[in-house]
């Protein structure tokens, strides 16, 4: 884990675009999240997956899932340079596909700051819909939605 820590944290630490969105991150963050994935993937059989480059395999962003509640949450963050080339879309509609299709999932849920127009446009992409807006940390989030076409069959 020490090679994944590095590149991990470098993805946390970025001063980006997801700084405004996120938390300030503390140097043992990384470290503490890592270990959750591994937790939820050994107790779940599902997490956040490493999103790595094709040519050198670096670790570029992550992709993958979280309980929330009763729901489940889909989340990602790559690192400046991979993003608005469409690899967070085809990461999620992967997510989204393995998600409803493996693990039965009814439903999954994103979340986005109102002003994330990258973020919301992948939901919508998605075919997420809007669903509310709720308080979250110190800020107001945007929670979509998107349904399994499966429980319409029902």
């Amino acid at each position: 884990m020490p090679q994944d820590l590095k590149a991990y944290s470098a993805i946390l630490g970025r001063e980006s675009e997801d700084a405004q969105y996120s938390a300030l991150v503390p140097s043992c963050r990384a470290e503490s999240e890592l270990w959750r994935y591994q937790v939820e993937l050994d107790r779940l059989g599902w997490s956040r997956w490493a999103v790595v480059a094709k040519g050198d395999h670096k670790l570029i962003g992550y992709c993958g899932f979280s309980p929330y509640g009763d729901d489940v949450e889909m989340s990602w963050r790559f690192l400046p340079e991979f993003r608005g080339c469409g690899l967070i879309l085809e990461a999620a509609e992967a997510v989204t596909n393995y998600g409803f299709g493996t693990l039965g999932f009814a439903r999954i849920i994103s979340f986005s700051v109102p002003d994330n127009n990258l973020a919301q446009g992948v939901m919508q992409q998605l075919g997420m819909s809007l669903e509310c807006f709720e308080g979250w940390s110190s800020c107001i989030v945007a929670r979509y939605s998107l349904s399994s076409v499966y429980t319409h069959r029902l």
